[in-house]
């Protein structure tokens, strides 16, 4: 804060200074002196300012050396810098003030009526006017006061009176009420003190309303301004209605809110004026004195939200991010180069991947920080269409080690409630399937905990051994227990799974062939139990009752192609085909239908196995028709030859 190091020159800040005397004795330049100092601020919101009045007494404490005068004809004090109306007077009346900035810090010079000499004396007010202003760390107004106030001198006190009806916090240095006002007590160190002081009362709003079409849908925006400040207001709509569009696109997924989307002005208790700010629902809170990006990164976080989102790093890194990429669209400056930030908060440093909201400010000024400063380097490494590209797959349920292309649009359907929302792990793993960037270093070094670097190593062979069983899976994929195991980085577990798979794998090779070399068509079940089970038990069962009924119907298909015989050619004239039974059974098998392919198939053994029984059958009936047949006609015969010879 300026505030903070002009208070900290306050010391210094007063030269002392001395002028020739009469005769030929030269003056001495002054070494000691005291200045004490009562300091009053009277806020007054409504007139917008804070009158400032300072009691100094000044007394010159350096002896005078052999044959010279210590003198003092000027004081200078340091005063803050939107100091307006500066006056002093002593005990006779006003006395000369010249202001100006001596190195960095502005200065009040007062002329003194007299000259002071050892052990004199000197008593003068300064008074200024600190009026509202831009600078929001001085804001005068109805709604809210803040500012910052300072001691003055080698010792004093301070004093603050505000209106009744605030709420009112102080952030530094104590001040404790008195009565109707706020008072330090003793300072021993001015140049070192330094409150600043925060003045509340329950906020009168104006609201703003605009709507923005989106891909998503439409956002309803409504901004909620102090009364006092219908300026914010006005930017903040117009910010925003050009924001949304371009935010959505950075994203990558569609607009997921429902209802308004409401900007409230507040003051904030955070330094950073990052933190999300969500008051709930749509609502989102906006500190006054927070620049144009912020605002940018707030809304981003209509997106990014730990519904989404659930590690902190990640959602707040890319929330500045994108808001950074909007920014450039905008010519909106942001508030410090990310790297540099990081890099002067190194000393609060951890890793991203323990960032809590429960941390302290300095955790969060380094986190901020760093997270930003990561995200853009993912973003440069890995592009920003692969983070778009993780995003939806998280939208859309999608886990690390799924393979397929997801279009955002489908994936907006379910932004609201992913099934497992992004952490660290998945993160990495999530960057590392859709591009080929290794970036395990990169998160051993700014991220990962202890515990999760410990696991890089086994981390690598078990994404090896994923490789190679996809590879041999060939379109099936990977099952679900090994996908599961890796998403939870149990990679002992994972890598006893993918060999366990790659066995069974074996097994279903020899099977398909089999099934190729019958004529049949692998049932889906086989490829879910699989993908439900992997090696498991329950896919070995699968596997082998499906075996069962390849070789079983292998068999028969080759007992009904083989050569009949001339009785079992008899038997099947105008009876049932065993190929048709052979076919439905086919059938029924890619349909996952196994007891009916049994039947189906028995069915036709049944059928070829008695061919032969029913041609010796057909052929003895045949032999007995035509026996039959023989003797009626003899019989006839026989019968009409008698008749022919009658008389």
């Amino acid at each position: 804060m300026r505030a903070r190091r002009a208070g900290a020159l306050l010391l210094t800040g007063i030269a002392l200074m001395v002028s020739a005397l009469p005769g030929q004795v030269a003056p001495a330049r002054a070494a000691e002196y005291t200045l004490e100092s009562s300091a009053v601020y009277d806020v007054r919101p409504g007139d917008g300012e804070i009158g400032v009045s300072v009691g100094l007494t000044f007394t010159n404490t350096t002896p005078d050396p052999a044959g010279q005068f210590s003198v003092f004809s000027e004081l200078k004090v340091a005063i803050h810098d939107a100091a307006t109306e500066v006056a002093a007077t002593d005990d006779v009346g006003e006395l000369t003030v010249a202001v100006a900035v001596e190195n960095e810090v502005n200065v009040a010079t007062v002329e003194l009526r007299d000259e002071i000499r050892f052990e004199e004396t000197v008593t003068v007010e300064l008074t200024y006017t600190l009026p509202d202003g831009d600078d929001p760390q001085l804001r005068v107004r109805p709604s809210v006061v803040i500012f910052p106030a300072w001691s003055f001198g080698t010792g004093g006190e301070v004093s603050v009176s505000i209106p009744a009806g605030y709420e009112l916090r102080v952030d530094g240095d104590p001040l404790t009420e008195d009565g109707d006002r706020l008072t330090s007590g003793p300072i021993e160190n001015p140049g070192a003190w330094l409150a600043l002081v925060t003045a509340l009362r329950p906020p009168e709003y104006i609201e703003l309303s605009a709507t923005v079409p989106l891909e998503g849908g439409t956002a309803d925006l409504l901004v909620r301004a102090f009364a006092d400040d219908t300026a914010w207001g006005e930017r903040t709509v117009a910010l925003a209605q050009e924001a949304l569009p371009l935010i959505e696109q950075e994203v990558g997924l569609p607009y997921p809110g429902t209802g308004q989307l409401i900007l409230t002005e507040t003051v904030t208790a955070d330094a950073t004026g990052f933190a999300e700010g969500a008051a709930g629902g749509n609502e989102i809170l906006v500190a006054f004195d927070q620049p144009p990006f912020t605002a940018l990164h707030q809304v981003a976080h209509r997106w990014l939200s730990s519904t989404l989102i659930e590690d902190r790093w990640i959602r707040e890194g890319m929330a500045s991010n994108v808001a950074a990429r909007v920014a450039g669209q905008l010519e909106v400056e942001p508030p410090y180069d990310p790297v540099v930030g990081a890099q002067a908060r190194a000393a609060n440093a951890f890793p991203l991947a323990t960032w809590s909201s429960s941390g302290s400010a300095d955790a969060d000024a380094y986190g901020y920080a760093a997270a930003w400063a990561l995200m853009n380097e993912l973003e440069t490494t890995v592009g920003a269409d692969a983070l778009r590209t993780v995003l939806a797959r998280v939208a859309a349920s999608i886990g690390p080690y799924e393979g397929g292309d997801i279009d955002p649009e489908l994936a907006g359907e379910t932004i609201g409630a992913p099934a497992i929302p992004l952490g660290t792990r998945a993160f990495l793993d999530h960057l590392e399937a859709v591009t080929a960037a290794d970036l395990a270093q990169l998160f051993r070094d700014r991220v990962l905990t202890e515990e999760d670097i410990a696991l890089l190593g086994p981390r690598a062979e078990a994404r090896a051994a994923f490789d190679e069983l996809v590879a041999a899976a060939e379109s099936w994929g990977a099952p679900d227990p090994v996908r599961g195991a890796l998403r939870e980085w149990d990679f002992n577990d994972a890598l006893t799974q993918m060999e366990t798979a790659r066995g069974w794998l074996r097994k279903r090779d020899v099977l398909l062939a089999q099934m190729q070399d019958a004529g049949l068509a692998a049932p889906d079940r086989l490829l879910q139990a699989y993908r439900a089970y992997g090696g498991g038990a329950e896919a070995v069962d699968e596997l082998g009752a499906e075996r069962a009924v390849v070789i079983e119907y292998a068999a028969t298909a080759d007992d009904v192609n083989a050569e009949r015989s001339f009785l079992q050619r008899i038997g099947l004239i105008g009876g049932a085909d065993p190929q048709n039974e052979l076919n439905l059974a086919s059938g029924r098998f890619a349909d996952g239908d196994l007891r009916g392919a049994v039947e189906a198939i028995a069915e036709a053994q049944r059928i070829v196995n008695s061919a032969e029984t029913g041609g010796i059958v057909r052929l003895a009936s045949l032999g007995l028709l035509l026996f039959l047949a023989v003797g009626l006609a003899v019989a006839m015969f026989r019968r009409r030859a008698s008749y022919t010879r009658s008389p």
